[in-house]
């Protein structure tokens, strides 16, 4: 494909600047040799399957699992033979993983580790680290997607609750050093005392930062990271137990990125309402509304709060009839929230929260746990605008396909049961929100958690722009 522009040749682009755009990784080089002050030049594009890719597991203090899953085989562009998957950590170990299908291996207690794919198994690669805790001192389901690293992003979780604690889990997979801010907002602002700056991880550290209790000003508690250079692999566990009964716990590694519209859906409501975290980072006060909305596309709770700048909130979802929701937030200035379920409001329960997710454009996806006592999946999909998705749900017998149409004004559950992994692809040009809601039972008490697909990239894309001719 040529695409013919003009620049200018005192302007230099810098060789190999890697961008993304969609679902393909993007790649420019520019030749600005020849000595005229404009010229037209010419794109040569061309597309080749990835060849590498690191996903990072920042681990728990239990023991737990790795979930591994590889892109439905007919969705990749050009399907490069061979290639492999390693588990790097305490051991490193090769996991035999066959295209479109899924597999798992043990993730030791406090230990990180990467999931590298290579060849042609890097194209279309997910992974999940699942803890089922049932200690004395903690209980509960945590599912959290193995990432890249981030250098910016808001995570919520902790609260002023006696027995309730924030642990947030850093990793360094760069080569270099990174520095770390962990700045945490409540009602009054940033809190001094409980904020940490400065944390400085060699390559290849992992430290443990434990938050909270926090006090009153922090039961709405918001956590702002921030990482020098290469950014830090990172997830918050907010573990709550009220005196000797297990409220729950659950690990989230997806930062959420300010923006004045966000979509939070896989929302649960028992009988304890579930709670809906709202941070205005910037210099101005934000006006901000709630929605819930039901898949037979009922308003179920709309509010609107304001929420002074540089603080954080909370907006109890109050009176939802039991079920699945998902829940719209606007601002009149770019917020970053989240939103807490528990399984019931008295007794032994699990929490789950559910931070806003960022629409896919392209294929997204999730490995999705095994071996979870009564286990059950729900999968909840939201689009900006109408818009038909496909979606691939694989099990231990097979893989099943189906196309569902995801309207602009509701969300829609798809029933994606005894699914080891799932993949979600909306149709060109439109985009959707996705999240799977995992239940199961242990110790005559329900377990939850709700966690997003992770949009993967399927191909490369090699640019390089030279002088036209002719």
């Amino acid at each position: 494909m040529k695409v013919f522009g003009v620049v200018r040749a005192t302007v230099a682009v810098a060789a190999g600047t890697g961008l993304v755009w969609g679902a393909t990784q993007v790649t420019d080089t520019a030749d600005a040799s020849r000595p005229a002050d404009v010229r037209q030049v010419a794109a040569d594009t061309t597309s080749s399957a990835l060849s590498d890719v690191s996903l990072s597991c920042t681990g728990a203090e239990s023991a737990g699992q790795v979930q591994v899953a590889s892109a439905p085989t007919g969705w990749l562009v050009s399907p490069a033979s061979g290639g492999s998957v390693t588990l790097t950590g305490k051991d490193t170990q090769q996991l035999h993983l066959a295209r479109g299908a899924a597999t798992d291996a043990a993730l030791p207690a406090g230990v990180a580790s990467t999931v590298v794919g290579k060849g042609g198994l890097a194209t279309g690669l997910v992974a999940t680290q699942t803890q089922v805790d049932h200690s004395v001192t903690a209980r509960g389901l945590a599912v959290a997607p193995c990432g890249s690293p981030v250098q910016d992003g808001w995570y919520f979780g902790g609260g002023d609750a006696k027995g309730r604690v924030a642990r947030l889990v850093l990793v360094n997979t760069g080569a270099t050093a990174t520095t770390v801010n962990a700045t945490v907002v409540g009602t009054g602002g940033v809190d001094a005392a409980a904020t940490v700056t400065g944390t400085v991880l060699a390559p290849g550290e992992r430290k443990t930062l434990v938050l909270g209790d926090f006090g009153s000003s922090l039961a709405s508690a918001a956590i702002h990271l921030t990482a020098t250079g290469a950014g830090v692999s990172a997830s918050l566990t907010d573990s709550w137990l009220d005196g000797e009964t297990p409220v729950g716990e659950d690990t989230t590694s997806s930062p959420v990125i300010p923006a004045k519209e966000l979509d939070i859906p896989g929302v649960s409501a028992t009988s304890a309402a579930p709670e809906v975290r709202v941070a205005v980072p910037g210099k101005a006060e934000g006006i901000v509304r709630v929605r819930a909305i039901s898949p037979s596309g009922e308003v179920a709770f709309d509010k609107v709060s304001t929420i002074p700048a540089g603080t954080s909130g909370a907006v109890p979802l109050t009176g939802l009839p039991t079920g699945s929701y998902d829940v719209q937030v606007t601002g009149d200035v770019p917020v970053a929230a989240a939103a807490m379920s528990r399984t019931a409001s008295s007794g032994t329960t699990d929490l789950a929260w559910s931070p806003a997710v960022a629409a896919a454009n392209g294929p997204a996806g999730i490995a999705v746990p095994v071996g979870i006592p009564g286990s059950s999946t729900a999968l909840m999909l939201t689009a900006p605008t109408r818009t038909k998705a496909d979606v691939v749900t694989v099990t231990a017998s097979g893989t099943d396909t189906k196309t569902v149409e995801v309207p602009a004004d509701r969300p829609i559950v798809v029933g994606v049961e005894g699914a080891v992994a799932v993949w979600v692809r909306p149709a060109r040009g439109g985009q959707v929100h996705a999240t799977l809601t995992i239940g199961g039972r242990r110790d005559n008490a329900a377990l939850l958690a709700t966690v997003p697909l992770q949009q993967t990239p399927l191909s490369q894309s090699t640019k390089r722009l030279v002088a036209a001719r002719g």
